[in-house]
């Protein structure tokens, strides 16, 4: 009886989980960010950081509402959004390998290829990232594009 239980808890977390994974996109191209759902409402700003996250906040047919690192939000062609994973970087920060050494130092609002977050690098929760030939680390409080 009680398997049933742990069974649906179980795959409640597991939907709960891919959703909260799934909120985050990336942009592919240059695009508007406008102030509603179609050619109609006006631009309010030109995005242009190739692959640069942003939260999806309501999907439509061929507009999405979507949220920017700084708070911004607004809507974008669907046909503009990718399913790749990266994140932004919210201040200077050190790239760090698994023993928490520095190689590399970024810059605020460089974006990162995204390979998994929620790692623990000497007690430091850290993204696992790339960008060029470098992969290696970075603390998750540094970084917007994750959960």
């Amino acid at each position: 009886m009680h398997y049933k239980y742990l069974l649906f808890g179980y795959c409640l977390f597991s939907v709960i989980n891919i959703c909260i994974a799934e909120n985050y996109v990336s942009i592919k191209s240059t695009t508007n960010l406008r102030a509603g759902p179609g050619k109609q409402y006006p631009v309010n700003w030109t995005l242009n950081i190739q692959n640069m996250p942003v939260k999806m906040l309501e999907e439509g047919e061929v507009y999405s509402k979507v949220e920017l690192y700084d708070g911004t939000s607004g809507w974008i062609w669907n046909a503009t959004i990718s399913k790749k994973k990266s994140v932004i970087v919210l201040k200077d920060e050190y790239i760090y390998d698994k023993k928490k050494e520095n190689i590399a130092f970024v810059k605020k609002n460089v974006v990162l290829k995204k390979i998994k977050c929620g790692l623990f690098i000497k007690n430091t929760r850290s993204c696992k990232i790339s960008i060029a030939n470098i992969r290696g680390y970075i603390n998750q409080m540094h970084v917007w594009g994750s959960d």
